[in-house]
């Protein structure tokens, strides 16, 4: 993902829970006059402050890789969920993970007039417009991607969107084309080994014509999807299948283990 030199200071203008495992936060910033338009579904870094050091984010961001570990932010990948550029605002949806990691934490107590920085964004993560239906599949992770895709889909579009999440009240409501099924699967466990996605899926009718699959959360079920668009022969331009996360890594293990695969 491309980044900034330096990254942008933003500070929280408004924070609520959409649902009861996923928060919104609202950030404002000078900088965001210069913020890339249509970039919804982009991914970007987040740095936040450690507790031990609140007072060193702004001074530390220019130079944020080379902090010293005790000073350096803690750094998390998030996805872009909505940029309003006549208010310089930029909207976030955060889950809120039972295992309290440094970003879910911060979120859950996140109040307007906190600062964090923010480094990108990289490309949107959005669907081919010509394709002749869509699949998209994901858990709470990828669930404000997808929001971002649906949201800009055709309005003939048709196909499906299997959504992941913890509770029936993690619901929210979604503006897709009147074509897209939107299907919820309840799992109240997302951090322990399962299929119920996947297995929602292979249950789908495969319709006619050629797709696009997109695809995004836990490394296990993304790969077995993966494999499974690979089956049907879908073409490597209308395929994105990306693990965002994998059970029982940290995100910082994640990334490295990704890399090298």
């Amino acid at each position: 993902m491309r980044e900034q030199t330096a990254p942008h200071l933003l500070s929280v203008k408004q924070a609520f829970n959409l649902t009861p495992h996923m928060r919104r936060v609202v950030f404002t910033g000078d900088d965001l006059h210069r913020f890339p338009e249509n970039h919804e579904s982009a991914n970007f870094k987040l740095l936040l402050p450690r507790a031990e050091a609140r007072a060193s984010l702004t001074e530390n961001l220019a130079g944020w890789r080379s902090a010293p570990p005790e000073r350096r932010p803690v750094v998390r990948t998030y996805t872009l969920r909505d940029y309003n550029a006549g208010q310089r605002e930029i909207t976030v949806d955060f889950m809120l993970h039972r295992d309290h990691g440094p970003a879910s934490q911060w979120a859950a107590q996140a109040a307007p007039g906190d600062q964090v920085g923010f480094a990108g964004p990289g490309k949107p993560k959005l669907a081919p417009a010509d394709a002749d239906w869509y699949l998209f599949a994901g858990d709470m992770s990828a669930l404000p991607a997808i929001a971002a895709n649906l949201e800009r889909l055709p309005q003939d579009a048709r196909g499906y969107a299997v959504l992941e999440v913890i509770s029936e009240e993690d619901r929210q409501p979604l503006v897709a084309p009147p074509g897209i099924e939107i299907i919820w699967v309840i799992n109240p466990q997302p951090t322990r080994r399962g299929t119920l996605l996947f297995y929602r899926v292979l249950g789908l009718p495969w319709l006619e014509g050629e797709p696009a699959v997109w695809a995004a959360g836990e490394s296990g079920w993304v790969q077995a999807l993966r494999n499974y668009a690979r089956e049907r022969k879908v073409p490597r331009g209308q395929l994105y299948a990306s693990g965002y996360w994998q059970i029982g890594m940290t995100e910082d293990v994640h990334q490295v283990h990704k890399r090298r695969v």
